[in-house]
């Protein structure tokens, strides 16, 4: 059986409820503050994944946009007789 200095020596041992309270509440707080960053780069990244997207798309029109103009500049050189250097 445990006597008075075994109780004693056991809750200045170990942590008890209300000394952990004030941890847990830091720790929760902490995460709070973590979630918030978390979400603020996350809304980041999406912006610039819109952004990619809409940079990649332009380049594709881009590259359409070129191949048909050379297609017309062989073309007008046909037409012409002039001769294109390659």
């Amino acid at each position: 059986m445990l006597t008075k200095d075994d109780k004693s020596w056991l809750v200045t041992s170990f942590v008890t409820r209300g000394e952990h309270h004030a941890d847990i509440t830091e720790l929760r707080e902490s995460g709070s503050r973590i979630e918030k960053k978390v979400d603020k780069l996350l809304t980041k990244f999406d912006g610039f994944a819109g952004k990619l997207a809409d940079l990649d798309q332009e380049n594709k029109m881009g590259a359409i946009t070129t191949r048909r103009h050379g297609i017309h500049i062989q073309e007008l050189a046909k037409a012409t007789g002039t001769a294109l250097s390659k």
